[in-house]
């Protein structure tokens, strides 16, 4: 009996850090399901996520075919892998499968249409990667069978199975005079056959419980988990929106003996991630959910495990999601991906979001359970301007949920990645690199580059740039470290949405000066800088030594926001003289309030510029004990407010001492912490492990507090 070997891969670049640490199931499903078909093959099958352990596979075990997931953060590495492969044996088999294909995934059909062609730009997309001989548009686990089984019918040889110049089902390929796309019938989704209780994708045997996925619970990956495949919504800017399709599930008795496998497993390793995630599109919003969660808390009752779920909040049927997590102790982590407010926009992307009435009810909700809640929002999609940016940012922000702005990827799958919608609403296409996906292998340079939107006929590119600079001030103050400060303008009668408003104004004055200032310019530059007007132009740029060196420095190509926060901390006393200045100055007009509120504001800022140990722990150890303690006097007892700020603030007017010490302890653990973390910036490393603490994360900065008097 002939054998095949095959190697399924998940490409991920790590030249300054991983893009995901998720579990790879998708290719156990595939794995899985292949075996279970063709039994009477000997196949051998290995799986890798690490770049660089996929070409010393291809040097040393020589697969004879190898399917890569194809996304926006991998699809120019998959595609040199393809190279790569063909270069040692051309008689390798190279397949591909993923969201980042003109045609979109899980498409039914590929044909041309007299707006955008997808037929052709499938050919050139394909013509540009001569050495991918197929790839996949229907799901993975079927198109990938398909393909194997004509290899073998064709004799174990890809130069018998190309000769034909024929379509495999499911797949896409070039023809030999490369001059047509053999494209094969639609094959459906497994499980696709009745409702949505058939449970039909029980029939993909489990890669957790046959151990297929045993290597990857070794603590550092993350476990991933799909209860479902399918989308029920078309929403333009993503691309599993432009084919509504039927939901197909695993069964939930399947589900929880898969979760208390890998309990069992992580249970015993004492150590690694608490986390897991459902990749799911909209998990928590069916019953099926409802009833998982019930077995579901089995596992967690006996493991104590996981701490923490990683999920994409449904879009309906939010009330199912607040009965799932407090059967699972209050561990689901919420996200609300509303992406805008306004109805025109939400019209024009596809999507219907909840009512106002139903996000201040749930927000609500999530506080009674202790939780801060964050959601998306997206710049610029079609219909969206600048002032209704900010009118549904005051909405949010004024019903206490955090926003993040997040900038629109053209993804060539996706509705907003084609011609007719570019044209509808005249989008203006930029590209750039994306954070930290670039790597050397086999001495070429790699770069994955995205097209993103940076103007619309509704949102030009000056006020984009005005919305995400804005965004980067609002980012810096969720930090949970201005939690105080929060509490204070709440009691005060104080928006915080207008408070980020008039930092933005204060620190955008040319003529206002400060450490906050110089880094503000630095973020906005940035944000102009990063962006190209083509792909090949940014490749050109990195592809310099020195500024490929920068790359690996961290200096240009990281995400904007996450570094910019990062570098704030060391200008946190800084920002916290220009808040006040702001409170004091633009949000105080009343004279007696001024009089009243300035004792309360010069005491808490006296307060929190002496709290935190952030120079000490970047500092000189030796310097650091020279320094260890001080006396800090206040006339309104700020610290014995905020453990009781329901209280009116007459009750702590007084004369306070306190006594305030480093905690060499804490200081010695977070130095550790942060330098176990390789290849990223001190500051950036330092904000990541406030991040993954939670809202516990300031308190392991704080100095240790006694009250004198």
């Amino acid at each position: 009996m002939k054998r095949i070997k095959i190697l399924l891969a998940d490409p991920r670049h790590s030249t300054v850090g991983l893009h995901s640490s998720y579990i790879p199931v998708a290719l156990g499903y595939i794995g899985t399901y292949l075996l279970k078909e063709l039994k009477n093959i000997d196949i051998k099958l290995k799986l890798s996520t690490e770049a660089e352990e996929t070409f010393a596979l291809l040097e040393s075990w020589k697969p004879d075919i190898i399917g890569a997931s194809n996304y926006i953060w991998n699809s120019t590495l998959s595609n040199i892998i393809c190279e790569y492969a063909k270069k040692i044996s051309p008689n390798t088999l190279c397949v591909l499968g993923g969201a980042e294909f003109p045609a979109g995934t899980g498409a039914r059909k590929i044909e041309n249409t007299t707006q955008d062609k997808t037929y052709d730009k499938t050919l050139k997309y394909l013509i540009d990667r001569p050495c991918v001989d197929y790839f996949t548009f229907s799901d993975g686990e079927v198109a990938f069978l398909e393909i194997v089984k004509n290899y073998v019918k064709n004799n174990f040889s890809l130069k018998s199975l190309k000769i034909k110049d024929k379509p495999i089902r499911g797949c896409a390929s070039v023809s030999k005079d490369k001059k047509k796309l053999l494209v094969g019938n639609y094959i459906p989704r497994i499980g696709m056959e009745g409702s949505i209780k058939a449970q039909g994708r029980d029939v993909i045997p489990s890669p957790y419980l046959t151990g297929f996925l045993d290597k990857y619970l070794d603590g550092t990956f993350i476990p991933a988990f799909e209860t479902a495949r399918g989308c029920p919504f078309l929403c333009t800017f993503c691309d599993q929106g432009l084919d509504q399709s039927k939901m197909a599930t695993f069964g939930n008795k399947r589900l929880h003996e898969e979760l208390m496998y890998v309990g069992k497993k992580l249970h015993k390793l004492k150590k690694g991630t608490t986390q897991i995630a459902f990749f799911d599109s909209n998990w928590g919003m069916y019953q099926k959910d409802v009833q998982l969660a019930d077995s579901f808390r089995e596992v967690m009752e006996k493991y104590d495990w996981p701490h923490s779920i990683i999920i994409n909040t449904p879009k309906s049927h939010i009330e199912n999601i607040l009965k799932i997590n407090d059967k699972l102790k209050n561990r689901v982590e919420f996200n609300l991906s509303m992406q805008s407010l306004d109805d025109e926009t939400l019209a024009n992307i596809k999507r219907k979001n909840w009512t106002q009435e139903q996000y201040i009810g749930f927000i609500k909700e999530i506080e009674k359970r202790g939780k801060t809640p964050r959601t998306e929002m997206i710049i610029p999609l079609p219909g969206e301007t600048e002032e209704t940016y900010l009118k549904s940012t005051k909405f949010l922000m004024d019903h206490k949920c955090k926003p993040s702005t997040l900038t629109l990827m053209m993804l060539c799958g996706a509705e907003l990645g084609r011609d007719e919608a570019i044209k509808k609403y005249d989008m203006v296409s930029k590209y750039r690199i994306l954070p930290g996906q670039f790597g050397k292998y086999r001495g070429k340079k790699i770069f994955e580059i995205e097209r993103i939107c940076a103007a619309t006929n509704t949102m030009s590119y000056k006020e984009y740039l005005n919305c995400r600079n804005y965004s980067f001030v609002q980012e810096l103050l969720t930090n949970q470290a201005f939690a105080p400060i929060y509490k204070l303008t709440q009691k005060a009668g104080i928006s915080w949405y207008e408070l980020t408003r008039k930092v933005f104004e204060v620190i955008s004055d040319k003529n206002f000066k400060g450490e906050l200032k110089d880094l503000f310019n630095e973020f906005c530059q940035e944000s102009h800088n990063e962006l190209f007007n083509s792909e090949q132009e940014a490749i050109d740029f990195y592809s310099e030594t020195k500024n490929y060196k920068s790359l690996e420095q961290g200096d240009i190509g990281d995400n904007l926001l996450g570094k910019y926060t990062a570098k704030s901390l060391l200008v946190f006393d800084d920002i916290l003289t220009t808040v006040y200045y702001v409170i004091r100055n633009k949000l105080i007009n009343n004279y007696d309030k001024k009089k009243e509120l300035n004792p309360i504001l010069n005491s808490s800022e006296k307060w929190l510029k002496s709290l935190y140990m952030i120079k000490e722990i970047f500092g000189d150890r030796k310097n650091v004990e020279k320094n260890n303690k001080h006396e800090l006097n206040m006339d309104f007892d700020f610290p014995a407010w905020l453990s009781k700020n329901h209280l009116p603030f007459a009750n702590f007017e007084k004369n306070t001492i306190y006594e305030l010490n480093l905690d060499f302890k804490k200081i010695d653990y977070i130095r550790n912490e942060i330098n176990s973390v390789r290849r990223t910036s001190k500051q950036r490393r330092f904000l990541m492990y406030l991040n993954n603490h939670g809202n516990k994360g300031v308190g392991l900065w704080e100095k240790r507090i006694q009250k004198i008097s």
